[in-house]
């Protein structure tokens, strides 16, 4: 039987390094923090083979002194936390003690140092037979750390590493993204003697950006910086044409520590609802400051995940500030480059929409007596109607196809600041001149700065939507003649269990025989377009509603789409004018749930300079 024994120091130090470096990147993150603590103004990082034979990182920090040169690769050895109260109060991103006896057990490292009092600097390297030996050395303020062949003493740890090429991405998205984290410093990283990352540490955190973001993305964010109870939040949110299909684009800053935090991305996710395509995520880069005192950083040994003190109100105060900066921004699509074309592309279908969030946002009811109040204080109708007609065969006006516009991305490197804001977009919609229509399916809108192009069918769509969420319970029509609807007993069971929230949303069935039901009220909004309501409409808000979450938000879109005027369908300039005022009631006038563009602007310098003017 084995009996219990104390391991030696150099198996426990191993050990306690797999927690801490898992990877090069483990290495250069560590290193890379001690120089921030130490109040480094410039920071540099070299790597080879990926990180897996040499890693050097250099910094103009205060240093260490020479006496605490062996105290710093003893295991919890630390400057920054004395008593268990400062754990709860950590300014500083190491604290544990952990990093340069961790990093020293499994690779050959030297450190050299010098403080700003001394003129002298010091080595300390480690013997064969782990023994610290210190000598002076020149050098300038500051600190260097070289590490070589990391895990050459662990090979099983070794041959879980990566290619040379894929660690060095690594690396290369950590500097890139400490350097955003910490714009005042200048980084520069050296890959195999190439030149991989390099900011200038001017304060500016659209600077830093501008270094590592390629500019069709810089072009497309939108700044924030707001206070909240518990602290601020600045940075930059991407416009919701500008996505991803994972959260690879997000980073999160915290008190200056790049942390995960699934609470963060969904607050921040949930301000983008109904304006993203399904499985899409937006990009952002987010910094927030907070009280220590009310965040717990020492939950694992990466610090990467923390706990926060009152998640609840964090998630909603992160969301509803993200959402206001958004809809307070030009969400507009501007189309700058514009070549002929003998066709006109097809429309691509809508694709089905997600919405991660919890709770919808509580839009003020659309009545017709604010759409009447718009028209007549802009005298652009004859007399106020109540409704339109979509079955109107007046004429439109109509514009011939001549050109294709295309999107291109802007020349300059800068963060686009939002020039026009949602009510200068609303008024545009209320006082712009209406052209027509163009193939019955695209409204052409002459503006103060250019011409506007809005898809009839998806502006409708975000106007019934917003409708939907708004009402606790959907006005609906009694059938005359209640019509009969036949599913199989699978499918019956599962209308069965959802009567309550169909009727909810306007739809009013009645179980009747086996696996039959009768379809006793339509939604008002239904009625006035003679929408079928059918056995696979009903299937498809039953899969809607069995969502445990979101089940309005989600049924709202399907009902939306289905009711809403279609592409190809003639309006007149009335049924115009009553869309563009309905839009401009809406809290999201640039993109329809499905996430697609409800505006796309071309703007007179563009078709001036088309024309050579």
């Amino acid at each position: 039987m084995n009996r219990i024994q104390v391991l030696p120091d150099y198996i426990a130090h191993k050990i306690a390094a797999g927690e801490v470096i898992e990877r090069p990147v483990s290495v250069v993150k560590e290193l890379v923090e001690n120089s921030i603590d130490a109040m480094a103004t410039s920071i540099e990082v070299e790597i080879m083979d990926g990180g897996k034979e040499y890693i050097r990182v250099s910094d103009n920090g205060t240093g260490i002194y020479r006496d605490d040169l062996k105290l710093a690769f003893l295991p919890h050895a630390t400057s920054k936390i004395r008593t268990v109260d400062d754990l709860f109060n950590i300014t500083s991103l190491g604290f544990r003690g952990e990093a340069l006896a961790s990093i020293a057990s499994v690779s050959n490292l030297i450190l050299r140092s010098r403080t700003t009092d001394t003129l002298q600097g010091y080595q300390i390297s480690f013997s064969e037979d782990n023994q610290a030996v210190i000598e002076p050395v020149g050098m300038d303020k500051g600190t260097t750390v070289e590490v070589r062949r990391l895990f050459y003493n662990t090979p099983a740890r070794y041959k879980f590493l990566r290619q040379s090429a894929t660690e060095r991405r690594y690396i290369v998205e950590f500097v890139s993204r400490i350097a955003v984290a910490h714009p005042h410093i200048a980084f520069k990283l050296i890959a195999d003697g190439k030149l991989a990352v390099r900011t200038h540490g001017q304060g500016e955190l659209k600077e830093a950006l501008a270094n590592i973001l390629d500019h069709r993305t810089v072009k497309d964010l939108v700044p924030i910086d707001t206070k909240t109870e518990w602290g601020g939040i600045s940075g930059y949110l991407s416009k919701p044409r500008l996505t991803r299909k994972s959260r690879q684009g997000q980073l999160i800053i915290l008190n200056g520590r790049i942390i995960e935090s699934s609470l963060i991305s969904s607050a921040v996710e949930r301000a983008y609802a109904g304006m993203l395509a399904s499985k899409q995520y937006p990009i952002f880069f987010l910094i927030l400051t907070m009280d220590p005192k009310i965040v717990d950083v020492n939950v694992h040994p990466a610090k990467s995940q923390v706990r926060f003190q009152d998640d609840s109100q964090l998630y909603q105060e992160i969301s509803s500030a993200c959402r206001e900066i958004l809809l307070e921004s030009d969400l507009t699509h501007k189309l700058t480059s514009v070549r002929t074309t003998d066709s006109v592309p097809e429309r691509s279908e809508p694709q089905q929409v997600n919405l991660e969030f919890e709770q919808y946002f509580p839009w003020q009811p659309l009545t017709w007596s604010k759409v009447d109040a718009f028209l007549q204080k802009e005298k652009r109708m004859s007399a106020p109607s109540p409704s339109f007609d979509y079955r109107d065969e007046a004429s439109a006006v109509e514009v011939q196809p001549a050109v294709e516009v295309e999107l291109e991305a802007a020349e300059d490197n800068k963060v686009a600041e939002p020039k026009t804001n949602i009510y200068q977009i609303k008024d545009q919609l209320l006082n712009g001149r209406i052209i027509g229509q163009f193939r019955q399916t695209y409204i052409l809108l002459e503006t103060t700065n250019g011409l506007w192009l809005l898809d009839q069918h998806i502006i409708h769509e975000r106007i019934i939507y917003e409708q939907i969420l708004n009402r606790e319970q959907a006005a609906f029509v009694q059938q005359t003649i209640p019509q009969t609807l036949h599913f199989s007993s699978a499918e019956a069971g599962l209308v069965s269990e959802q009567l309550d929230k169909l009727r909810d949303l306007g739809v009013e069935l009645e179980e009747f025989g086996t696996n039959s039901f009768l379809l006793r009220g339509i939604p008002q909004y239904f009625a006035a377009r003679d929408i079928i309501v059918d056995e696979q409409l009903i299937l498809e808000l039953v899969n809607d509603l069995s969502q445990q979450k979101n089940w309005r938000e989600k049924a709202a879109v399907t009902l939306a789409c289905r009711s809403a005027v279609k592409a190809g369908q003639r309006l007149n300039e009335r049924q115009i004018h009553a869309l563009l005022a309905q839009l401009a009631e809406t809290e999201n006038p640039f993109t329809c749930p499905h996430g697609r563009p409800i505006i796309v602007r071309i703007e007179d310098k563009e078709i001036e300079r088309r024309f050579g003017r």
